[in-house]
This record gives structure tokens, sequence and C-alpha cells, in this order.
């Protein structure tokens, strides 16, 4: 047999509630962040609508905690703040009145509003947010426009200060022209999430090849930082040599001069006489083995072609003419700098440039236009 449908009349009408509603008993004294004018509001939303002003005041006290604050209040109070619920009310809030929101001035919104900073690393990142979740950056819309309306901002002009805080992965996307928060949220919403896929990898790619820039920049700072450190290591080691030649000359020991210091090769003529390897002028002396002169020319500062270098170079150039005088003459004691980018000693060099070719050239067949200083040749 099929179950009777209700009809209106057999329903009984809903009864209202006559029981109040459970709140935490009141201290008085903001213990575990109590505030005192949220509590109040909580325990009148607490009593049945059908409560007298009586009933409103016994319930009351026996909801503030007993030996604390709130009851010592309480019991002090006169009969005429007892006398009515609303009384009662003006009393309380007298004694623990509500807070005041904070008032920020202009400036003081727009430094709240930029301190809410949009990290590019979440843009376009899914983060959990409420029960569905969203992504980074509308989660950073969101939270900046209840922070503006929460300080009062309906006309939107705390919307430029918030721009000026995203990254421009995000931004090259948006208008920014708009007229209220609402609209400042949607167009951030809008902005597929593909498109800030690319961004981001593009982003990568150009922060790779800024890191790749530096690292080259830093390897070449190094290598110019070594390169001086070995020419001032040079020169400082050639500087002894020129004093101490300066004050113990060799003298003169009168002989026939001998240039059978290095093999001549067969299709290069001899060097003029008193000329010797480039760089130095043979003395009159006994005669020395390649291995010997070539020994003796070890400490002959010769740089790298670099700009360290070549100012190395003319360091040294000047070092030597201000020991052995503008037209002084090189010897195996006295050594004339080599200028960068020339050929070691004795390897077949040309007199006039300093260089080798293959093939070989003589000084007579040089045409080069820098030709190495006299002393040096």
């Amino acid at each position: 047999m099929p179950t009777p449908i209700p009809t209106p009349a057999s329903i009984s009408p809903m009864s209202s509630r006559d029981t109040p509603r459970p709140v935490p008993l009141f201290h008085g004294d903001y213990r575990e962040n109590e505030e005192p004018a949220t509590w109040f509001a909580q325990f009148q939303l607490s009593l049945p609508d059908g409560y007298t002003d009586a009933k409103r005041l016994q319930r009351f006290e026996m909801q503030l905690a007993p030996g604390h604050i709130a009851h010592q209040w309480f019991i002090s109070l006169t009969s005429s703040d007892t006398s009515s619920f609303a009384a009662l009310r003006l009393a309380f809030y007298q004694r623990w009145p509500p807070p005041r929101p904070p008032a920020y001035s202009r400036a003081q919104q727009k430094e709240r509003v930029m301190a809410q900073v949009l990290k590019e690393e979440d843009i376009g990142v899914w983060t959990a947010d409420g029960a569905t979740g969203n992504y980074g950056h509308v989660v950073w819309a969101h939270k900046v426009m209840r922070l503006a309306l929460g300080m009062g901002d309906i006309a939107g002009f705390l919307i430029e200060p918030a721009l000026e805080n995203i990254p421009n992965m995000l931004k090259d996307h948006l208008s920014c022209s708009y007229s209220t928060w609402q609209e400042f949220v949607d167009d951030v919403e809008s902005v597929p999430a593909i498109k800030l896929k690319r961004a981001r990898e593009e982003l990568d790619k150009e922060r790779l090849r800024d890191a790749d820039i530096a690292r080259l920049k830093a390897q070449s700072t190094s290598s110019s930082a070594l390169s001086l450190q070995l020419s001032q290591l040079s020169l400082d080691a050639a500087r002894p040599v020129y004093r101490s030649a300066l004050r113990n000359p060799i003298p003169s020991i009168p002989s026939i001069p001998s240039f059978n210091y290095m093999p001549t090769p067969s299709n290069r003529p001899l060097p003029p006489c008193g000329a010797g390897l480039r760089g130095s002028t043979f003395m009159n002396r006994p005669a020395l083995s390649r291995t010997q002169i070539l020994e003796k020319l070890g400490v002959v500062p010769h740089h790298p072609n670099t700009e360290m270098g070549r100012r190395q170079y003319e360091m040294d150039i000047e070092l030597w003419h201000r020991t052995h005088g503008a037209e002084g003459i090189p010897s195996l004691d006295y050594p004339y700098p080599l200028r960068p980018g020339t050929a070691e000693i004795g390897s077949g060099e040309c007199y006039n440039c300093g260089m080798t070719t293959d093939p070989v050239h003589f000084s007579s067949q040089c045409v080069s236009n820098e030709p190495i200083r006299t002393q040096e040749s």
C-alpha cells in the first residue's frame, strides 16, 4: 500500500529557538586574542529572540568567567547600568570600546599595496587556493584587491602602484588601464597560461645568455689580471739585471770578435759586424755557446700581444732608456725588451720586423710598415 503524501495541515509549524547558543566565557583581559566587542556581538546572536531583558542580563552574567576582570566589572555596575540590556550594552562598550580600523594615509596605502610582491616563479604556476586552487598570479591579484578594498580604495587609486610590482612576463599581456579593481582582476585571470609558459621560456633563454656573457667577461678579466701579474714578475726579474749590470759592467776583453754563437742557416747572411741575436750587441768577450747566450737572454721581457702586455712593454722600454740612455747599445748584459707579438729570440726572425715567415725573409727583403726599434733590431 503506498505511503500517503502528507498534507500541509499535517506538518507542524517550525518552532522558534528558545535556548541560547553556546559561546565561550568572557574574561575581559584580552587573553588569547580575545576581542571584547566581537565577543559581545556573538553573545547577542546567541540569545533567543523571545528573551526578555531580565533573561538577557541573567545570561550575560552567566557568560562571565568567575573571578576575572569582566566579572568584577559587572559586580561594580550601578543599577542604572543594569536597568536594561541596552544600558548594559552601552556600559560594556564604554569599558571595552570597539577597535577602530587604522586610518592609513595615501602614501601608507601605496606602501602596503607595493609590499605585496608578485614573484616571477609564481606566475603561471598552479597553487593551492581554497578548494579548487588557482594560478599564483591570480591568487596575488585577489589578495591585492582585498587589501585595497579593505583600506577603502573603492575608486581604484591603488591599481597603478599594484601594476608597478608586476614582472614584465605578465605585464606584457595586460592592458594596464582599469577603472575598478574587478576589471584589474578579470584581466589578470584572462591571460592564457600558454602565453605565460612561452614568456617564461624566453626569459630563461635570456638569463642563460646573460650568464654566459658574464662568465666570458669574468674569464677575460681573470686572464688580463694573470697577464699583468706575469708581466710584473717579468719586469721585476729584469730590473735587478739592468741595475746590477749598470753597477758592475763586465770589462771588455781585447780579442777578435767571434760570431760562432749560433749556427747560421746557409740561406741566411751573417749578421753585420758587432751584431748578434736580436735585442743584443756582442762585445769583445770569450766565445759563448748558443745555449749560454739564450740563457742570458732568458730574462729579456717579452710580454703577450695584449693591451696589458703592450702597456708593460712601454714601461720596460722607458725603464731601459732611463737606465742606459736614449742612445744606449744593448748587449747580453743589457738586453733590450722585445715588442709584443714578435717571434722568439733565435727563431730565424727578421731583424727589421722581428717576425718569422715561411719562406724565411731577410731584413733587406722586409716590407713591413711597423719595424721594430733600432736597439731591438
